[in-house]
């Protein structure tokens, strides 16, 4: 399934609706957000789909926005198969393909499965792309965490 950013705040606002009715109720206060959905989803006209951490927690990853969308900036020229779908992402420090932390980037065609990898820090490839990454807090950019109001 296809991350889509509104079912997350749709899926907030159901919870917190259902919070709020259990209070106005004075039914006791229920800390399982499916169960909180559940109650009150289906009075609201919404159905109920059973989703996973994988499908409501983060947006796409480079490859799935490159399989979605051509155009992006992160697909390029495959050198092999010649299609538009040859994929730079980074690989972090622990990964096997880093070997150790000496490559840094990798490139990966979703097509033929080509694949090169990079010393270069991705960052430093997306310089030499052309691709613009926003810089800022994480406010300004409109991002947020669980950290925003602090640990509990």
């Amino acid at each position: 399934m296809a991350f889509d950013s509104c079912e997350p705040t749709i899926r907030a606002i159901v919870i917190k609706a259902a919070e709020l009715l259990r209070e106005a109720k004075g039914m006791p206060e229920e800390k399982n957000i499916t169960i909180l959905y559940e109650e009150i989803a289906p009075l609201l006209g919404l159905s109920i789909k059973r989703m996973s951490t994988r499908d409501m927690d983060h947006p796409p990853t480079i490859m799935d926005d490159a399989k979605q969308n051509p155009n992006s900036p992160w697909v390029i020229i495959c050198p092999k198969c010649n299609e538009k779908s040859y994929v730079i992402h980074p690989i972090c420090r622990g990964c096997k393909d880093s070997e150790n932390g000496k490559y840094k980037t990798m490139f990966l065609c979703f097509r033929c499965n080509h694949k090169d990898r990079s010393e270069k820090p991705f960052i430093k490839w997306l310089n030499e792309l052309g691709i613009e990454i926003p810089e800022g807090m994480k406010q300004r950019l409109g991002i947020r965490t669980v950290t925003d109001e602090g640990l509990k």
